[in-house]
């Protein structure tokens, strides 16, 4: 039997979604996924005699809402067929056996044959259905379907949501491929469905209650516990095996919160989503506003890699299920992902100050990306627009645009700043992106500041300082290109997320922004230097990589950090300093002043990275979770030396022993 990975809920918006945030699903499936997931799932080609054969299962339509038994909304089939994986033309004179499951309940075990390959059954979805029907008949044994010759079935296939595997057996009396045995191959079908919550909420300024309308939009399985409060935010379940060997075969779980905008505790500019207790990153959380005029659609997008990496911090405590909360955020996590209207062009978007106020000016910063590459779009151009709702005091009844301005860039990156004057929710959208039609947008919520000067203000507020990257940053093109984010997510989610490294990168960021202004700055202006810093820093994400492998081995918290601190510092130093070091001992060589590093620096560095690790553990041992001003500038000390020393120690021994074998081979 051919196992693959199940693709749950996988609609077309979350596949370029994914695309876009550096590949992320196809990096952690590559090896097995190969098909979409909603309504529709395909299997690797694989070879029976001559040919490279995959098998696909199609349910239709792919939303439970859609389905009708009477023919009102859309009559449910589902359609099964192997193909020719190069020509994709059906392979006819076939003999299925398929088996449809949902959960642990066995819904469908039939044999058919089909003359021209396809097995097409109109379905009429029965809840209470204790066997499958085929044509009126339960054990009908082998029947004979074609395009032209559907079959009908009742079962309870289609009468409820989630996700549908199907066990497809090739069997070996098909007349048209050359079948050796019976080859059984597993696809997973979702069927999204909506669950409906009715939740009180506060409206007006008496505190009445009254009942809204929230909606959960699940591709895997039904959604119980679901709550709402106003300072804790939402939170839901699902059943979910977190056993290791039952992720590995997860390649997506994806979810859609819908609340009304109305809701004024949650039209917040970002949120906080976790999963069982353990807070995402903020690609895993994306805001929807362009879907639904009246509705805010909060995804929750997990790829494989996020599901392993939440599995093995979750540990046993899990239990059977996954727990969903999202909580309005004080200040957003960027980037935001937007999708345009038809998903061609994703809009990425950060802004500065994080609260928005009145009477600050705020910096937006933004790119425009191909969905399909994930790559910025250059020559690119869109309006960007902001509106307000009318409040009933104009004659429009509805949104006001209050500003509008057309800007064009050559890289695909854009920078605009605004002074709001007005509090309120706006709606900020780009607009005609590229001439194409094509819109994004998003809502977002401008606080009363204490001191509302207007857009032209002559002394606006000063700007907060760079949040880091700036090198990378200019190398790259933005600050919300999939590397910079990968770099400052590493740092922000790894280091900082610790007291150990939090102290570390103080002392780092003192020294960085001494110099890296002017280095970027220099480096904007000139393009061979853009590269070849670009070129430089690819190692770097392999190093890191390696680095949160090593955090999510080590215990949770400082242990955690240390472990990926040390990986990192070794690699560093391994690949980035021992070159040099190692052409220093060949030139020293050949000049007859030193034939090779000895050992005893690499030792003395490491002795010094010891000490320094043992003074860290000392100091976070004693200063516990209050850590004193003293303890800080210490810990800072100890901490720096550590990463220090480990980068010097990896970086000697390497080129004393490359010195060696290269000064051995000269001979």
């Amino acid at each position: 039997m051919q196992r693959r990975r199940p693709a749950f809920a996988v609609p077309a918006s979350v596949v370029a979604i994914t695309t876009i945030i550096g590949a992320l699903l196809v990096a952690s499936t590559a090896g097995s996924a190969y098909g979409h997931g909603l309504g529709f799932d395909e299997t690797q080609p694989t070879v029976i005699g001559n040919r490279q054969v995959s098998v696909e299962a199609t349910m239709s339509p792919s939303s439970i809402e859609q389905v009708s038994a009477d023919g009102r909304q859309q009559r449910p089939v589902f359609t099964v067929r192997a193909h020719d994986a190069g020509t994709n033309s059906t392979i006819a004179g076939m003999d299925y056996r398929v088996v449809i499951e949902r959960g642990s309940d066995v819904l469908l075990d039939q044999q058919f044959r089909s003359p021209d390959g396809l097995v097409v059954a109109n379905l009429v979805p029965d809840a209470g259905a204790q066997q499958a029907e085929v044509n009126g008949q339960t054990n009908a044994g082998r029947v004979e379907v074609s395009k032209d010759k559907p079959v009908q079935i009742r079962s309870r296939i289609m009468s409820d949501g989630g996700l549908y595997h199907f066990a497809v057996t090739l069997e070996k009396s098909s007349t048209g491929l050359a079948l050796e045995s019976d080859r059984t191959f597993d696809l997973y079908v979702s069927v999204s469905k909506t669950q409906n919550f009715a939740v009180p909420v506060k409206a007006g300024e008496g505190g009445e209650q009254e009942n809204v309308t929230m909606s959960v939009k699940t591709y895997y399985a039904d959604v119980t516990d679901f709550s709402y409060d106003p300072a804790a935010g939402i939170s839901f379940s699902m059943p979910f095996d977190w056993s290791t060997e039952y992720v590995k075969q997860v390649q997506l779980v994806h979810m859609e919160v819908q609340f009304p905008k109305a809701v004024k505790d949650l039209q917040v500019n970002g949120y906080r989503g976790a999963i069982n207790g353990v807070e995402l990153s903020p690609e895993a959380v994306l805001i929807d506003d362009y879907s639904s005029e009246n509705l805010r659609i909060v995804h929750f997008v997990l790829n494989n890699d996020k599901l392993a990496s939440l599995s093995q911090r979750v540990g046993g405590s899990a239990g059977d299920r996954m727990l969903f909360a999202l909580a309005p955020a004080g200040t957003p996590k960027f980037p935001i992902d937007i999708l345009s209207t038809t998903e061609k062009y994703l809009w990425q978007l950060s802004w500065g100050p994080e609260v928005i106020e009145t009477g600050a000016e705020t910096t937006f910063v933004m790119n425009v990306q191909d969905t399909q590459t994930g790559d910025l779009v250059r020559n690119s151009s869109f309006d960007f627009v902001l509106e307000k709702e009318d409040g009933g005091g104009g004659n429009n009844g509805g949104d006001v645009v209050v500003y509008r301005q057309h800007l064009s860039s050559g890289q695909g990156t854009f920078s605009h700043k605004y002074t709001f004057s007005e509090a309120g929710t706006y709606r900020l959208a780009a607009e005609n992106i590229n001439g194409s039609g094509e819109s994004a947008q998003l809502d977002i919520v401008v606080l009363q500041g204490k001191a509302t000067t207007g857009s032209n203000s002559a002394n606006p507020p000063q700007q907060q300082p760079p949040s880091g990257c700036l090198i990378a940053t200019a190398a790259f093109g933005s600050e919300l290109t999939p590397q910079v984010q990968f770099l400052r997510g590493f740092r922000d989610n790894y280091i900082m997320d610790s007291q150990a490294g939090s102290a570390f990168m103080g002392a780092f960021n003192s020294a960085y922004y001494s110099f890296s202004p002017q280095v970027a700055d220099y480096e904007r202006k000139q393009p061979w230097l853009q590269s070849a810093v670009k070129t430089g820093l690819y190692p770097l994400f392999g190093i890191l990589l390696a680095s949160e492998k090593a955090f999510s081995v080590a215990p949770e918290g400082e242990a955690g950090a240390l472990l990926a601190g040390a990986t990192a510092s070794s690699l560093i130093g391994a690949v980035y300093v021992s070159p040099a070091l190692a052409a220093g001992v060949i030139i020293a060589a050949k000049r007859n002043r030193s034939k090779s590093i000895g050992v005893r620096p690499a030792a003395v560095a490491l002795a010094v990275a010891a000490g320094s690790l043992a003074a860290t553990a000392l100091l976070l041992a004693t200063g516990g979770s209050s850590i004193t001003t003293t303890t800080a500038a210490a810990l800072s000390v100890a901490t720096s030396a550590f990463v220090a020393s480990l980068t010097a120690a990896a970086a000697l021994a390497v080129a004393s022993l490359a010195g060696r074998l290269i000064l051995l081979s000269s001979k």
